[in-house]
């Protein structure tokens, strides 16, 4: 009898136990209060101008940019300040170039950058980079050799910075803004890529240098906004290398269009 009676009592324990918790109101959980906005940015790169013709893939010379801004509003007004930081990945597709003679010129496919002998940029194409490189082996000349991709990569770190117009700055997720601002960056990694077959076996070569690239740049940009989608484009007003040590001495500048999404 005491054992039937001590069962009894676990059981109701067991089941009093079981009603709590299933009557507790569920916790619900917080989204971070972080007082700013994480951006993604990704669009496609142009060149002002063409050394040596150069040709370059659209969709791949191309821009990723992931970057973090502060929002400050100014006031009540409908302005507001927006100073960031983060990560520009950059890089141009190379196609083909033209190789100058002094009686002639030569279409060559796929060009690469090296350095001459006085230490400047140009374009060359692949086979000859890597017959010329002493360590990187010597290709037999009678197989195969075909490029299949050349490309400049360039890494930055960037501070952008925008002075934006908000319809609602109250609700910015369904409000019409735009903004106009700039960047500053500065190249923390450059290399070229190449992607080729030599007798039917795929091989990749990177090569890490900053081939008389500017390190440090500056731009301005603009962006038009509906909710937090938006269509921005950049503007470097600093060439892509220094002053006269590119190919062909170019001053060429680049930009970039693309769209972007604000995450709050």
């Amino acid at each position: 009898m005491t054992s039937k009676f001590a069962s009894l009592i676990v059981l109701m324990l067991l089941g009093t136990a079981a009603y709590s918790q299933s009557t507790e109101p569920t916790k619900k959980t917080k989204r971070p209060d972080i007082p700013g906005t994480f951006v993604v940015e990704l669009g496609v790169n142009r060149l002002t101008e063409k050394p040596n013709e150069v040709k370059y893939g659209l969709w791949g010379s191309r821009t990723a940019n992931v970057y973090y801004q502060y929002d400050m509003r100014i006031l009540k007004s409908k302005f507001s300040f927006h100073p960031g930081i983060g990560l520009s990945m950059e890089r141009f597709k190379f196609l083909s170039y033209l190789q100058y003679y002094p009686n002639d010129t030569l279409r060559l496919s796929n060009p690469t950058l090296i350095f001459d002998d006085s230490g400047n940029t140009r374009f060359v194409d692949f086979g000859h980079a890597l017959y010329d490189g002493d360590t990187l082996g010597q290709p037999n000349w009678a197989n195969t050799l075909n490029t299949k991709k050349s490309m400049l990569t360039m890494t930055y770190i960037d501070v952008p910075l925008e002075l934006r117009f908000s319809t609602k700055p109250d609700d910015p997720a369904r409000s019409f803004k735009i903004a106009i601002g700039g960047r500053i960056g500065y190249l923390l990694n450059a290399s070229t890529k190449v992607k080729y077959k030599e007798n039917g076996e795929l091989k990749k070569l990177q090569n890490h240098q900053a081939f008389n690239l500017n390190r440090l740049r500056y731009g301005a940009s603009m962006k038009v906004f509906i909710g937090n989608f938006a269509l921005f484009g950049y503007y470097n007003l600093t060439p892509l290398f220094e002053s006269n040590k590119g190919p062909s001495r170019t001053d060429a500048q680049t930009y970039t269009v693309g769209i972007a999404l604000h995450s709050f």
